[in-house]
């Protein structure tokens, strides 16, 4: 089970698992936007997050108490062709703490670090016109909510995050920039997870990622020398992730 890919429905497959042994969840789902990622990617809003909220009451069912679950998402996107806007993030939050998730952070991902215009971006609306503009996405927000306390009360292990990092870590909004690599459709990079990882867990934790992708989540838990469990749909990412995993860890 420990340090493994699977490959399949993120919830079928987290039904599987026991309760209480997870120590930090690291994900950034399917934004229900289109993406090419093998299989519908444009539901039925409410039915997307209906489906999103039975993964995430499992993810909860197996995390220890005190652990801790981040999740990186949008603030505002839209979710048809009609332009119907979705407060994603809010919707999360929402239904997270129906489960019985308890607030801790909101982070704001800063991915134009230096301020600078978006590239690559044509999300604009009307063009220089009060008619109907649009914002371009230069910021996303990682939510962290806690399982029944905030507190890790369970056997400490080594703690290996340094001064300096904890000082930049623990500012609410962070600064570094997007993914280059576009092997997968929408990568978050690896500097995501790192903080993440080194801010909420000791060493030999436990970290899952429900919906891996190209395996970054893992790639950095295992740099890090924590245990991971990645769970994938498209058997491509998964051997993609896989022998990324290995190549990283040829030599090692």
């Amino acid at each position: 089970m420990i340090n493994k890919i699977y490959c399949g429905d993120a919830l079928k497959i987290l039904k599987t698992f026991p309760n209480n042994f997870i120590h930090l969840t690291v994900t950034s789902p399917p934004y229900n936007v289109g993406m090419n990622y093998g299989v519908n990617d444009r539901k039925d809003y409410y039915e997307y997050l209906n489906y999103m909220k039975k993964v995430f009451k499992e993810i909860y069912r197996i995390t220890i108490k005190g652990g801790r679950l981040a999740i990186n998402l949008p603030s505002s996107i839209l979710q048809s062709t009609k332009s119907h806007v979705a407060y994603m993030s809010l919707d999360y939050v929402l239904f997270l703490r129906e489960i019985g998730w308890i607030n801790r952070e909101w982070i704001t991902w800063i991915k134009t670090p230096k301020g600078e215009i978006p590239k690559k971006s044509t999300a604009w609306g009307s063009w220089c016109s009060p008619s109907c503009p649009y914002l371009r996405d230069a910021s996303e927000f990682i939510l962290v909510m806690d399982k029944e306390g905030h507190k890790r009360i369970d056997k400490k292990g080594k703690n290996d995050i340094t001064s300096k990092e904890f000082l930049k870590f623990t500012s609410n909004c962070w600064y570094f920039p997007p993914e280059t690599n576009r092997w997968h459709p929408a990568p978050f990079p690896e500097e995501l997870p790192y903080r993440l990882i080194k801010l909420y867990t000791w060493e030999n934790d436990i970290v899952l990622d429900p919906f891996i992708g190209s395996g970054t989540t893992a790639v950095v838990a295992k740099k890090l020398k924590r245990k991971y469990i990645g769970i994938e749909i498209n058997n491509k990412f998964v051997e993609y992730a896989k022998n990324r995993i290995s190549q990283n860890f040829l030599f090692k």
